[in-house]
């Protein structure tokens, strides 16, 4: 699998835990050099250390997502030490929700900045290491929130959008260099992402958590789904197939999609209410 990268230089955001961290497993036990990048640096090590007992030659190295000065550290690392990367994976990212008067200045800028502008981070200072002609590929996670748009998840919704649009044009831009792009939209599953919000966002936690616990697809389900799609070359990823059915729904039959979304307001305010 993934013969086609004969050098297997990957780079993995968010790499210490949840979905990161199982597709560092994935690649780890096809014995990739991986680059397990993270703000939890301990937690970096430690699955950097878990990657090499599988044959993997694993580093683990710090990032805030953040911040630019990290990712042109890093790149400057990563060219001197391997000459270069085969495939980025851009996975790192926030939980946020609430509708648009739950949202302050400040959520927004920190959805946008960490689930967003940290992907074209990731897409501009890391891409140079890629050969001219390929073959390369660049993974962006967003998730199925940033293609079904549903109400009180607003920021998270915008960024999310933002990143499958970002994907979307990079796609185009960078297939006459051998370069892949593919954009991961799972729906709920367990992961520790709803660590991220911050404390005025706890409201709809304990309904988000009861859905990652109930969900049938798991971090390695869809970190396997991410190792097909690049091998596939597959633009979109969604791993769920009720969101998969669900955005078919939305493509051919927008109007009523609609319809079923504006029901639910009312539903979230009441719930809001009581939580009070």
């Amino acid at each position: 699998m993934l013969a086609r990268f004969t050098k297997k230089r990957v780079l993995i955001t968010g790499g210490a835990s949840g979905l990161g961290k199982a597709i560092v497993m994935k690649f780890a036990k096809l014995g990739w050099k991986i680059a397990v990048v993270d703000i939890n640096i301990d937690g970096a090590k430690q699955v950097a250390e878990d990657a090499n007992k599988l044959g993997a030659e694993a580093i683990a190295l710090y990032c805030n997502i953040g911040e630019d000065e990290h990712f042109i550290s890093i790149a400057k690392d990563l060219k001197s030490r391997w000459d270069g990367l085969d495939i980025i994976v851009n996975n790192a990212g926030i939980a946020t929700t609430g509708m648009m008067v739950d949202c302050p200045p400040e959520q927004w800028h920190r959805a946008i900045n960490l689930n967003l502008t940290s992907v074209y981070r990731g897409c501009n200072y890391w891409l140079p290491l890629m050969e001219q002609d390929g073959p390369g590929h660049v993974v962006n996670t967003a998730s199925a929130a940033g293609i079904m748009l549903a109400p009180s998840m607003l920021s998270y919704n915008v960024s999310k959008a933002g990143v499958v649009a970002l994907s979307d044009t990079l796609r185009s831009e960078l297939a006459y260099r051998n370069i892949g792009v593919s954009v991961i939209c799972p729906a709920f599953f367990k992961t520790n992402l709803l660590d991220s919000m911050s404390p005025s966002e706890q409201g709809l936690k304990p309904l988000v958590q009861k859905w990652m616990e109930n969900s049938k697809i798991t971090a390695d389900d869809v970190a396997m789904d991410v190792i097909n799609g690049i091998e596939k070359d597959t633009f979109m990823v969604i791993s769920h197939d009720y969101a998969r059915k669900a955005y078919r729904f939305k493509r051919f039959f927008p109007k009523m999609f609609m319809k079923g979304m504006i029901k639910k307001v009312p539903q979230i305010i009441a719930s809001k209410k009581k939580q009070r």
